[in-house]
């Protein structure tokens, strides 16, 4: 392998959340956490161009265009799309200032719309989860979202996230919808709207660093619109391979205000159990092509828990293409202790690496071994 990637370690994290930074724009569930995407960008060269195939919220993306990476990213679902496009949105001073004043003159349209009770009424669906005054708040805020550029609406998803937890009485979690708790307390989304702004703006990454890309499209056909040959990093955390929804939890609320029918969304992404395996197969296909000949690949996988049974992320990723190494670590400090705790569980984590010599080509894993390469 050639020296430019050989420096790199994978420590073991004494804690992995970060509360004060854009990543807690808004709770999309299962992000890596940003300190340990971080960690890794670190020690990676600058001025390459780096891909995330699955970019979810947007940490990686975020992450690598701070260090001084060109970046792309892929997500077919919208709200991870939009998540992504607001984290690498470059501002300075001035641009801050005025996405804050853009901001006021959203509230106050909105306060005047709900005033005159030109909003439409919330979604019977969604309604379930917010008190009835402040539900017709987030109606008309949210008419207005075509007047949002990428970070403002971002902010403006989280809020919806934050409101709903405080109409539950702040009992459900910052990633998790809970039951719904009665009655509902008000709360005032217009705060919350402002707030978010106002919190993350000056997390925002400056002029001057590459502008980035990502694209709503299929990972599974990456090179119908990236080249062959042009990728020196791939850094991912795939979709958690026991079919975790990521149109699911506030993301669901979220559709619901909206009207967007999140079963048709849901049906095109890589989510299903009975053909992760397949899916997963086509997408390292995909990268095997857009990656440059000497070029590394690093997947954060998991382990998978059904019943009594544990299937190890780094095994079955090894099954469809054949790693250069693996690393397997434990940490503490992260949120899902609660669930580790009732599944009586450690939390662990596979680093799964593979490292592309020049005019070699990623080999399969002995579950596809026999299948004719057609690269």
């Amino acid at each position: 392998m050639s020296s430019t990637f050989s420096h790199l370690n994978f420590k073991e994290l004494e804690s992995v959340n970060n509360p004060n930074s854009i990543h807690g724009i808004y709770p999309y569930r299962g992000k890596i956490s940003a300190i340990d995407a971080k960690k890794i960008i670190e020690q990676l060269p600058k001025d390459m161009t780096l891909l995330d195939p699955f970019c979810g919220s947007g940490t990686i993306l975020y992450e690598a265009q701070k260090h001084g990476l060109k970046v792309i990213g892929v997500d077919q679902n919208p709200l991870a799309y939009e998540l992504s496009k607001s984290k690498i949105e470059l501002m300075d001073d001035n641009l801050r200032k005025k996405i804050i004043n853009t901001t006021e003159s959203i509230i106050k349209e909105a306060m005047l719309r709900n005033e005159k009770n030109l909003s439409q009424p919330m979604p019977e669906e969604a309604l379930k989860a917010f008190h009835v005054d402040t539900s017709r708040e987030i109606m008309s805020v949210s008419s207005l979202i075509n007047d949002m550029d990428d970070y403002i609406r971002a902010a403006y998803y989280g809020a919806i996230a934050l409101t709903a937890r405080g109409c539950n009485d702040y009992k459900w979690t910052s990633s998790t919808v809970g039951k719904n708790i009665e009655p509902k307390r008000y709360i005032n989304f217009y705060e919350k709207f402002m707030y978010k702004v106002k919190k993350h703006i000056k997390h925002t990454n400056d002029l001057g660093l590459y502008s980035g890309t990502v694209y709503k499209k299929d990972s599974r056909l990456l090179s119908e619109y990236i080249p062959d040959n042009s990728i020196d990093i791939v850094f991912t955390s795939p979709p958690y391979f026991d079919a975790l929804d990521y149109t699911a939890y506030y993301g669901k609320l979220i559709y619901d205000i909206h009207s967007i029918n999140r079963l048709e969304i849901k049906k095109d992404l890589i989510q299903n159990v009975s053909t992760y395996k397949d899916d997963m197969h086509r997408v390292l296909k995909e990268l095997n092509r857009v990656t440059k000949d000497e070029s590394l690949i690093i997947f954060i996988v998991g382990d998978r828990k059904r019943g009594k049974q544990i299937t190890n992320g780094g095994d079955f990723f090894s099954e469809i293409w054949a790693p250069s190494y693996i690393l397997e670590r434990e940490y503490s400090g992260t949120s899902s202790q609660v669930f580790d705790k009732l599944n009586k569980t450690k939390r662990k984590e596979q680093i799964v690496v593979w490292e592309k010599e020049e005019g070699e080509v990623l080999k399969y894993g002995k579950e596809f071994h026999t299948e004719q390469q057609n690269l």
